[in-house]
């Protein structure tokens, strides 16, 4: 009769998801990053960077309110779009300030296991997902491959509202949904221009910053 007790495996630890790999943006001139780990310190973050870009003088005042309004309103979409980070313009065109800001967020969407990891079964599916949003037209969908990553720009226009008045602001929103490599997930990189004259350039712009985008 065999005496020896039953042994049970011991039990495994889960095995914690591989990180995921970084985007790397290589934004043009320079750029003031905005700590998006406390609002309060954002905002302040903020103000601080509009008053150094502006000046205090009283003939730019309102250049100082529309900056600070816009650079605000799309930092508010930032924290609140789980935003991993945040940048402000600060001399993409020499000596003139213009309210352009960047934002990366990792939306919290998984897509379904059966896709796989391809950049075109990822995208095929989110694609799908994005035309439910957009009404064609200055809406529509525009895709392109930007090294390992298939990506789907949308652009949005909008006004954003001043609450101390009854002014709006045009504003215009260049979204680019970027697969990650060997994942299911994607990123949110977004841009934020004034609506005008400086809308095409700016695309434009902004389609070659998210060619050269590399991933660590």
């Amino acid at each position: 009769m065999n005496t020896t007790p039953a042994t049970t495996a011991a039990p495994q630890e889960p095995v914690p998801p591989a990180p995921l790999p970084q985007l790397r943006l290589r934004l043009p001139g320079n750029w003031w990053q905005v700590p998006l780990h406390d609002r309060t310190e954002a905002r302040a973050s903020v103000r601080r960077l509009v008053a150094a870009q502006v000046g205090p003088a009283d003939d730019r005042a309102s250049v100082r309110i529309e900056f600070e309004r816009r650079v605000l309103g799309a930092l508010d979409d930032a924290i609140g779009g789980d935003g991993q980070a945040f940048h402000v313009a600060l001399s993409i065109v020499p000596g003139v300030p213009l309210p352009v800001t960047a934002m990366v967020s990792l939306p919290a969407q998984h897509l379904t296991p059966a896709i796989g990891t391809s950049a075109s079964a990822t995208m095929a599916i989110l694609e799908r997902g994005l035309a439910d949003l957009t009404e064609g037209g200055a809406d529509s969908l525009h895709r392109f491959t930007a090294g390992a990553s298939e990506v789907a720009r949308r652009t949005r226009r909008h006004v954003v509202a001043d609450p101390d008045s009854d002014e709006t602001l045009p504003t215009v929103a260049v979204e680019y949904w970027m697969t990650v490599p060997g994942t299911k997930r994607f990123v949110l990189v977004a841009f934020s221009a004034p609506a005008g004259e400086l809308e095409e350039p700016l695309t434009g712009l902004f389609d070659q910053i998210v060619r050269v985008t590399s991933w660590d």
